[in-house]
């Protein structure tokens, strides 16, 4: 059976891992976000990962102030 054009677009744990971070300070284009979604969706070391990231930004945060 021949895949959707769009399964070749899925991404890496790497590649997620990428996005995960550079969300921190910018947006990313919504077709990333999507593709994003979609492996977080399937991934809980990834998902994991991005918990880690926020606890993280929100805690230095809060040590600054």
């Amino acid at each position: 059976m021949k895949q959707p054009h769009w399964m070749g677009h899925m991404l890496s744990c790497k590649r997620a891992s990428r996005l995960i971070s550079q969300m921190q300070d910018a947006t990313i284009p919504a077709w990333k976000r999507w593709l994003l979604r979609l492996h977080l969706r399937a991934c809980d070391g990834c998902t994991r990962f991005r918990a880690q990231l926020a606890f993280l930004r929100e805690a230095m945060q809060r040590y600054r102030s």
